[in-house]
């Protein structure tokens, strides 16, 4: 199976007729599907603004939607249902009389400002496969958690703007802010956005609330520039770009987590996520990974890229990448759990287990395509360098079930994955962390990178510690 592309094609949409039923007709309002090529032949063109070479469209022998979910979704603002209270907090018709004339009090309170919520999204083509990115913000939750959504507005019924105007200057405002927080008063240059469709997504009751609530989704397309260098990010970032992975998979960004009603959009709604080549393929979505450092180093690796794991890696000179827990444990402690100095007597770490003053983290998305799972009561690893290491390592030779060091899983796989495992060594817990090895660099992507706190975590690497922070 190609890296990047689903062998299911044919049974989940990605089929000539499938993509035909997901088109809207001639009669929808302000849309012409033959400018859906322009749209796309706009995209590249923003993309290589400043490239030689112009992308060749030569091997799309028919034109196919790039993201049909977008072409799907209703264009009509003009629906004042959309912004009606009465269709945004649905009232359940099997109450008592008594509960429905309460539930119609409610609804005659509120004012006329109404929540509107943008889903921004962009195509991101810098890896060897494209994939989507939506634009999340942090928010704080009652326990002071962040806790990431999308960007919400309160919409007020006007005739100078339409809902459609109003949600897209809110959203260009927010992208002025990601790169420079006095450019609220600048103009929108270099920032291209679409509006794309209007949907309505009816959550579910909380507990035994009979009350459903409709949310107003508003979907703009960020028109993708490439950028040389991936941004860093703290927790005083107003945005993020987020990939389906961390909406659906992990349900966190890092270490913060998803609005639960953004996960159940993604769930109830997966065509969200769904992005297709010009051939129709379905495309395969990346997962979500990391990589720790020091931060000095992190931050080399973010401009330059990935290094190769050395020759006695557990599978082989290849890159490796892992989850974020399993990312702390090398971002903020050294390898050995030894205090380290340059050459030029600066101390990189304090104490006496080689915590790091300041440690860093890559985040990362992967194309896993063909992957070997090694599991721990699979057969031992035989190669030379293994068994050599085994013999001065009783760490090593508890995982060698967990090492192919001769690389060999390359010859049929794409990516070779080991999970989080413990052993007892000495009297003592070893862990051997989560790692995905990949053999092709293109098949991966530093999308930002982050200084993490190390002022208040312990002074000796603890596994069973959760509570990391970025600056």
């Amino acid at each position: 199976m190609l890296p990047g592309f689903s062998s299911k094609n044919n049974q989940i949409g990605g089929g000539k007729k499938n993509l035909k039923l997901k088109r809207h007709s001639h009669n929808d309002v302000g849309h012409d599907n033959n400018n859906e090529l322009n749209e796309i032949l706009l995209q590249y063109n923003l993309e290589r603004m400043h490239d030689q070479q112009q992308y060749d469209f030569s091997h799309c022998d028919t034109h196919r939607d790039a993201y049909p979910f977008a072409s799907s979704l209703s264009k009509n603002t003009d629906d004042e249902s959309l912004f009606d209270h009465d269709h945004i907090y649905g009232i359940s018709r099997s109450y008592s009389e008594e509960e429905e004339v309460k539930e119609d009090d409610e609804s005659q309170d509120l004012n006329d400002v109404i929540e509107i919520r943008i889903c921004a999204y962009q195509i991101n083509t810098s890896c060897e496969v494209p994939f989507l990115e939506y634009l999340m913000s942090p928010s704080h939750d009652k326990d002071d958690k962040r806790v990431f959504e999308f960007p919400k507005f309160n919409y007020v019924s006007s005739k100078q703007k339409s809902a459609e105007k109003q949600a897209e200057e809110h959203i260009l405002k927010i992208l002025m802010h990601m790169h420079n927080e006095d450019a609220v008063d600048n103009d929108a240059n270099g920032h291209v956005v679409k509006f794309r469709g209007i949907f309505k997504h009816v959550s579910e009751p909380k507990h035994d609330s009979k009350k459903m609530k409709s949310n107003v989704y508003l979907f703009f397309q960020k028109y993708f520039k490439k950028s040389k260098h991936p941004p860093q990010l703290s927790k005083r970032d107003h945005a993020w770009w987020v990939v389906s992975s961390e909406i659906i998979n992990f349900k966190k960004v890092m270490y913060m987590d998803i609005d639960p009603v953004i996960t159940n959009l993604f769930i109830k709604n997966p065509e969200i996520m769904r992005l297709y080549d010009c051939k129709g393929r379905l495309l395969e979505t990346p997962t979500i990974c990391y990589f720790g450092d020091e931060f000095q180093k992190i931050k080399y690796l973010a401009f330059f890229g990935l290094l190769k794991a050395p020759v006695k890696s557990s599978f082989g000179p290849f890159y490796v990448a892992t989850n974020f827990l399993s990312s702390m444990k090398y971002a903020c402690y050294t390898h050995n759990q030894q205090p380290f100095e340059l050459y030029s007597g600066e101390k990189l770490t304090s104490g006496e287990h080689g915590k790091y003053k300041e440690g860093g983290v890559l985040r990362m998305i992967l194309f896993i395509g063909k992957m070997k799972v090694f599991l721990r009561n699979g057969p031992p690893d035989h190669s030379q360098i293994s068994q050599e290491l085994a013999k001065n390592d009783k760490t090593i030779h508890k995982f060698l079930s967990l090492r192919d060091s001769n690389g060999n899983w390359t010859e049929e796989y794409d990516t070779a994955y080991k999970g989080l495992h413990f052993a007892s060594v000495n009297d003592d817990v070893v862990v051997n962390p989560v790692e995905w090895f990949f053999k092709n660099y293109n098949h991966s992507l530093v999308i930002s990178f982050h200084n993490i706190d190390t002022a208040n975590i312990p002074g000796k690497f603890d596994v069973d510690y959760v509570d990391y922070k970025l600056k």
